[in-house]
């Protein structure tokens, strides 16, 4: 009968060595990428940044352009003030159940 200790200890791990890390070395042990190769990779990041803000911003547009092409299609009773995009809802909400009422009654 062999012990876990003569096996090299109890844990999970072959060899009884316990990994917590992600799979990358600690320590600050260089690694031969120098400088270079950080500055290139946040540039890389940045240009990724970038591109991910540029695509939020045109989301964010289009949806912007849906809510007011929305709101010109609702009635209000303020024409004053702009509806928020909560207000439109509930708006929407609303005259589409009266629309729906006025089809379904004789």
């Amino acid at each position: 009968v062999e012990s876990s200790a003569a096996r090299g200890g109890g844990g999970s791990s072959p060899g009884g060595a316990r990994c917590t890390g992600g799979g990358r070395p600690r320590g600050g042990g260089g690694g031969g990428g120098g400088p270079g190769l950080r500055a290139q990779v946040s540039g890389v990041q940045k240009q990724r940044r970038l591109a991910a803000n540029a695509r939020e911003r045109r989301r964010m547009h289009g949806l912007n352009h849906a809510f007011d092409q929305l709101r010109n299609v609702i009635p209000s009773f303020n024409n004053d003030k702009k509806l928020s995009k909560y207000e439109t809802l509930q708006m929407a909400q609303i005259y589409i159940s009266a629309l729906a009422e006025l089809l379904h009654s004789p």
